[in-house]
């Protein structure tokens, strides 16, 4: 019989701290994926999440690499987000974008498949990039004096918000060349912090459900990538105990500048697998076999 008392306290831990380090990290965006390097005219992307922090961010990144059709999707106004997109496409000599805003519950089939139509009439039927952004982190508490409403609109948003989202734009995305679909998770869903388990359940089980996109989708070319974001002190971050507010180190600049590099061209070889913005993208591509062969990034069970 295991003494479970005498273990190495390790041994109930995660492999995040390896997973991290798989190459070097950035704490903000770097040459590499700089967006003014990128050439995204004649695309389009839509963002959800879009009305700050990093849906923000990452609309005027797309913007800066000449993106030309950018739909941002919140249940609030995106008028200052709509000004400054068009104002880091003037700022990188580029193309004035298409910008638009639809606001969206994206918890409600309804206003989800509204959004679909509004998009469809500015899209012509086809998308070449979904950024899934939108998420909801509730304030952290152990099971038993957690708020059951609370707790479960976090899968709410973070899942169903992200299914809804899915299951109306994939079609769009599946008529475009790029077919790139990117939902936002997070290095949560590699942990276990006390009181985290609705958000951190709700992130593992978004991995596999871009698993099951990639699954049901790749051989009609679609690409579907979990991301994380990095550690960044958004609003919603705040809801995370101050003890662990040290972690919110990173830009959004750098999740930004990530997401258009890993949309500016089809990066088949992490669909279906977990990435890191904090991750060096030019150390990353150049492991490409090692991620391949070994079948890296993907949640399975060790035996």
């Amino acid at each position: 019989m295991i003494n479970m008392s005498a273990m190495d306290p390790c041994l109930r831990e995660t492999n995040w701290p390896a997973v991290a380090r798989y190459v070097s990290a950035h704490k903000d965006t770097y040459p590499f994926i700089n967006p003014a390097k990128a050439n995204l005219a004649g695309k389009s992307v839509l963002i959800t999440g879009a009305s700050k922090g990093i849906g923000k961010a990452t609309a005027i990144s797309f913007a800066v690499a000449g993106c030309s059709k950018i739909l941002l999707i919140a249940r609030s106004d995106m008028a200052d987000v709509e000004a400054a997109v068009k104002d880091a496409a003037k700022k990188a000599n580029r193309c004035q974008p298409l910008v638009h805003s639809i606001k969206a519950d994206i918890t409600s089939d309804d206003s989800v498949k509204a959004a679909s139509e509004t998009a469809a009439n500015m899209l012509d039927g086809s998308l070449d990039i979904l950024i899934n952004n939108a998420g909801y982190l509730e304030q952290w508490e152990p099971i038993a004096e957690s708020k059951p409403s609370e707790w479960w609109w976090t899968w709410e948003v973070n899942i169903k918000g992200t299914y809804l989202v899915a299951h109306y734009f994939v079609p769009f995305l599946l008529k475009s060349t790029t077919k790139t679909l990117i939902n936002i998770t997070s290095g949560g869903a590699h942990v276990m912090f006390p009181g985290a388990s609705g958000y951190q359940t709700s992130k593992f089980a978004l991995c596999r459900l871009t698993e099951f996109i990639d699954k049901e989708y790749y051989q009609q070319g679609l690409i579907a990538i979990s991301l994380h974001p990095g550690g960044i002190k958004t609003e919603l971050a705040m809801n995370m105990p101050p003890d662990r507010h040290d972690v919110l180190t990173d830009t959004p600049e750098l999740a930004a500048d990530t997401l258009v590099w890993l949309s500016c061209e089809r990066r088949d070889w992490l669909s279906g697998r977990f990435a890191s913005v904090s991750w060096d993208m030019e150390e990353l591509e150049q492991k490409k076999q090692d991620i391949l062969e070994r079948n890296l990034f993907k949640f399975r069970v060790l035996i």
